[in-house]
């Protein structure tokens, strides 16, 4: 499975749509916690905690706009379990997809979406014309069935 942006050549997969969106992680007891939602507004002089692949980056400079630039970028992490943990020492502000909310209890962080809303598909992919075993064939076809 992966988050796109992502290369897929050599690889034959099925594209889940729009199925994450972009939050911003934080304290229970931070003021922004209070807030609906998260604008580029309210990051631009706070420590963020950035994904560390490029093409994501990418994205969210797209979001940001021309104040892409004025970013406090305090880190950049690959994981979100290691982000939420520098969040929650308060030493930033991870923004990544919302997926990750379900390993943190409400008490220790909390996710406010971001606004306008930054949607995220997934992909989910395998390696085009290799050997399969019969299991692998099975999972195949039942991915290829969820989208159809």
């Amino acid at each position: 499975m992966f988050l796109e942006p992502t290369n897929t050549e050599n690889l034959d997969y099925i594209r889940i749509k729009d199925s994450d969106w972009w939050v911003v992680g934080m304290r229970p007891d931070d003021s922004l916690a209070e807030k609906e939602y998260i604008t580029k507004e309210d990051l631009l002089n706070l420590p963020l905690i950035l994904p560390e692949r490029y093409s994501v980056q990418s994205e969210l400079a797209n979001w940001f706009g021309k104040d892409f630039e004025k970013l406090n970028i305090a880190f950049t992490s690959n994981l979100g379990t290691n982000a939420g943990v520098m969040a929650i020492n308060g030493l930033g502000y991870p923004v990544s997809i919302r997926g990750a909310a379900k390993y943190w209890r409400s008490d220790l962080i909390v996710q406010k979406k971001l606004y306008p809303e930054m949607k995220s598909s997934t992909v989910i992919a395998w390696r085009r014309n290799i050997p399969y075993s019969k299991a692998i064939k099975l999972f195949i076809e039942e991915i290829n069935a969820f989208e159809a």
